[in-house]
């Protein structure tokens, strides 16, 4: 068990005054200042989110690329035939199995060597299979560095959002979470505005360039949190005077205290990880409530409409190419995402789950109706040829401000750090699975039932996890990790 030495010789008095929470009873401190974000704080975290854009590269990579894998052009596409259906589900269904151990195993490497260390270790990793990648001239060869990226990419993208929400503040978690996801479109957009232009191997090369800067995450320290757990008290003081070194040194040892209370919890909850996490109420509600938005995100099917937005919408009958729409959809989706950072700590996280489901239930199922129509070769779409356009900019700018931001953020909110890499491991795997499953049955669907029933199934999972965020997902704006175990713990 760890020993935490909480130093009171300089703490801060602070009192704490009653306020209705949903629920529960909240207690909120009164006449406490809230100092602004430093500017080193802004260096790590933009650092530390860079690549997240590589990230989006590689989700989107599979859109440009797939155009010239079902070229009969042998100067186009690297494999010199086309790509058949069953390949197709193949790049989805084996990266989506093997990636698990991305979501489940290699974050726990966090917890033993360290956060900085470990997300360093994992971009190593992502840039040397993405260049093995770029120069693949054989589908089974390609499958496997798309694999090798998978996990790696997984591994980040799942103790990236968990080393942010311990060097962060409650009045900050959101905005910064959500800062991570918006570097994802920006680096799908470059992919679909670059992509169609070179060739295979420059293109793949290139969605590496960001992974370059993040060698300057040398400079950032450890997670102050971790630093803790390990016992290791002078270097989590001086990890959060380097984060906030704009407050004083009262303030500091009252960040310190808060820190440890935290952790005093935590290892209550030390033994059996795993078992805990089935066996505490706190747990159990947590794993359900951080599933929630997850599994929303995976059923509504944005990841598969924008790995596959160009030669989907080749045939959508719209006056515009798949590419170029692509290219659209990736820019509104960036601008959203950016967005969503703003307004999030105002909002807060239900409503903008809520409003984020109902609009791509609304915009898919407009969609679908066109594609039939489009199927039957109906005259009306003659008229409605705007309709493909639309629809998907709808269907993504409502992603983009809730479901698609904010899920990894619900999730670090709702555990405590010493359960914290367990959840997400366990949370990300089973969503991996269930996405694995989905995206590798698409190619086939699609060809068998139609794209259109496809859009169909994916309005009915956004109408219904709209509906059960709308009944069970309680508010944690605002809130410490303490008064959100204190929710849960009395949850009803």
């Amino acid at each position: 068990m760890t020993n935490i030495n909480i130093d009171n010789t300089n703490s801060v008095e602070t009192k704490y005054i009653p306020k209705d929470g949903k629920n529960f009873i909240e207690l909120v401190p009164e006449n406490v200042v809230r100092r602004s974000d430093t500017l080193y704080l802004y260096f790590v975290v933009i650092i530390g989110v860079i690549p997240s854009f590589t990230i989006g590269a590689c989700t989107g990579w599979l859109s440009p690329v797939m155009v010239k894998l079902q070229s009969n052009d042998t100067s186009v596409n690297p494999l010199a035939r086309p790509i058949t259906t069953f390949e197709v589900s193949l790049c989805f269904a084996v990266p989506g199995i093997l990636s698990i151990i991305g979501t489940s195993i290699l974050p726990k490497i966090g917890d033993i060597f360290g956060r900085k260390k470990s997300m360093m270790c994992f971009c190593i990793g992502l840039f040397l299979s993405i260049i093995g990648l770029a120069f693949s001239k054989n589908i089974t060869v390609m499958i496997l560095f798309h694999t090798l990226i998978g996990i790696f990419l997984c591994a980040y993208y799942n103790l990236a959002p968990i080393y942010l929400t311990e060097i962060c503040e409650n009045h900050n978690r959101g905005k910064f979470g959500c800062l991570f996801t918006f570097f994802v479109p920006i680096g799908e957009l470059a992919s679909f505005i670059i992509g169609p232009m070179i060739s295979y191997t420059v293109f793949t090369l290139l969605t590496a360039i960001p992974l370059i800067p993040f060698s300057l995450f040398l400079l950032a320290p450890e997670s102050p949190v971790y630093l803790l757990t390990k016992g290791e008290n002078q270097h989590c003081m001086k990890s959060l005077k380097q984060l906030r070194n704009n407050k004083t040194e009262e303030e500091l040892n009252s960040d310190f205290n808060e820190i440890s209370k935290t952790l005093i919890l935590d290892d209550k909850m030390k033994e059996a990880r795993l078992v805990r996490l089935f066996s505490s109420k706190e747990c159990r509600l947590g794993l359900i409530l951080g599933s929630l938005p997850s599994l929303v995100q995976i059923f509504c099917g944005v990841p598969i409409i924008m790995s596959l937005l160009a030669p989907i919408f080749n045939h959508s009958g719209s006056n515009l190419s798949g590419e170029t729409i692509a290219i659209i959809v990736a820019l509104i989706k960036t601008v959203s995402f950016g967005f969503t950072s703003f307004v999030v700590e105002k909002s807060g996280r239900r409503k903008l789950l809520i409003a984020s489901s109902l609009g791509m239930g609304s915009a898919i199922s407009v969609l679908g109706i066109f594609f039939y129509l489009n199927s039957i070769k109906s005259l009306l779409i003659l008229q409605f040829k705007w309709v493909p356009l639309v629809g998907v900019l709808v269907y993504i700018v409502s992603y983009s401000i809730g479901v698609g931001t904010l899920p990894l953020v619900i999730i670090g909110e709702l555990f405590v750090s010493e359960l914290r890499t367990s959840a997400f491991a366990f949370i990300m795997a089973v969503s991996g699975v269930l996405y694995t499953i989905y995206s590798a049955s698409y190619p086939l669907a699609a060809e068998m039932i139609g794209v259109h029933w496809c859009m169909g199934i994916f309005g009915f999972a956004s109408f219904t996890g709209g509906l059960l965020i709308y009944l069970y997902l309680p508010e944690t704006k605002g809130r410490s990790i303490l008064e959100i175990q204190n929710l849960l713990k009395h949850y009803n």
